[in-house]
């Protein structure tokens, strides 16, 4: 048997690959088409679903995540016939959230795909102000985005929705301080109980990237998007909301429960053209796949009866180990040692305990209260140089005792 991780519970993320433009930043697995196969996409997915059955079929469904490219696109009569086959695939539980990502210029009748099984939606608005959503290269104006955060004020309100989220991007060579604060002022206006804030970064191999090499534009400032950074969890303290990821913010019950099941370590199953899943696998902790990114001859293999994957892992206690330190460790709650115990043993646990507790005493910004072990929040800034700092103590414990 492979070691203790709750087989019988499962998040659930769906990737819709198509969105209406591809902005210069993205480098997710999206291509711009207005005119995305929707039903042929609807009848892949539920066909790898049931391809994927054959080997994990858990007792409930905690989360569903619609994600991309913009989902919306996808249309009510799509979402809902994927939840149908996941809920005939595994029951959906009762409490389960169900979020699916719009953009502003595709958020039309979101109270139809409430009505088709969405209770939570994420809306990526990025920015408030014309200039800036035009250097960030989005189709969108701040009128069109106003107009999708009434939408989904109103359907928070009445209870169609029962929790909503804005995506910011923050640290373009042209925003400010103050352009900052209008931004979240303006996004927390609207009522939304979470928002997502992300430093604009230049990913290898985009249009922006090769924009900033050619010196058509500036690179991001890091120190100025730390300061940033810095400066959000007082920004939206005032409405309620609390930082409980490193760049995710939420009034109480309203922390993404998707996203929580990846950053502590848990199972989950990945449809579509280049999703990438965590499932259970015999005698091993588990098995990590991505599926492979052309639409078209992805859909030719389910078609055919076939999973076309570009990569499949298996990774090692000590890979787990070191996965789940640089996932947790982005939470407020830290890694929680008795999953961990449960999942990899007592020693392995002890002995993050003990060393995190050891460097600490050292000065470094390690905290512990022996059920979890955290990294400061004021030290986030340099979050993955504490992970790898602890992870570098633990394998050199580990050689001398070896």
């Amino acid at each position: 048997m492979s070691p203790a991780m709750n087989r019988s519970e499962a998040a659930v993320y769906v990737h819709f690959p198509w969105c209406l433009h591809r902005c210069n930043y993205c480098d997710f697995t999206t291509t711009a088409n207005h005119n995305p196969p929707t039903q042929r996409y609807t009848e892949a997915i539920v066909d790898e679903l049931r391809l994927r059955a054959e080997h994990w079929r858990p007792k409930v469904v905690s989360s569903v995540f619609f994600g991309g490219g913009t989902p919306s696109l996808w249309g009510p009569r799509g979402i809902s016939a994927v939840l149908k086959a996941i809920d005939n695939w595994a029951p959906i539980a009762q409490n389960a959230e169900i979020s699916m990502e719009a953009n502003p210029s595709s958020a039309v009748g979101l109270r139809d795909f409430a009505l088709a099984g969405v209770n939570r939606i994420s809306l990526g608005v990025q920015a408030t102000d014309d200039r800036r959503l035009k250097a960030l290269d989005r189709i969108h104006d701040a009128e069109t985005a106003h107009k999708a955060l009434r939408q989904i004020s109103d359907l928070l309100a009445c209870g169609a929705l029962q929790s909503a989220n804005a995506d910011l991007m923050f640290g373009s060579p042209d925003q400010g301080v103050a352009e900052l604060k209008q931004d979240v002022e303006t996004l927390m206006s609207y009522g939304l109980p979470h928002l997502s804030a992300y430093a604009l970064t230049v990913e290898q191999g985009t249009p922006l990237a090769k924009r900033v090499e050619r010196g058509l534009t500036d690179a991001p400032n890091e120190t100025v998007q730390a300061t940033m950074l810095e400066m959000l969890p007082e920004l939206v303290r005032p409405f309620g909301l609390k930082r409980y990821e490193v760049s995710n913010f939420a009034r109480p019950e309203h922390a993404c429960k998707h996203n929580l099941a990846y950053w502590r370590g848990k199972y989950y199953l990945a449809l579509g053209v280049g999703a990438h899943g965590f499932v259970p696998a015999s005698e091993q902790i588990g098995r990590r796949y991505g599926n492979h990114n052309h639409s078209t001859l992805w859909m030719e293999a389910i078609e055919s009866g076939r999973l076309l994957e570009a990569f499949e892992e298996h990774p090692s206690t000590i890979e787990h180990r070191d996965e789940l330190l640089l996932t947790s460790l982005r939470l407020a709650e830290g890694l929680q040692l008795d999953p961990l115990r449960q999942r990899l043993g007592t020693s392995i646990a002890s002995s993050i305990r003990d060393t995190a507790s050891r460097l600490a005493a050292n000065g470094a910004p390690y905290g512990g209260d022996g059920a979890s072990v955290w990294i400061a929040q004021s030290h986030w800034g340099h979050l993955d140089r504490h992970v790898f700092d602890l992870v570098h103590e633990l394998d050199r414990n580990f050689r001398s005792l070896h």
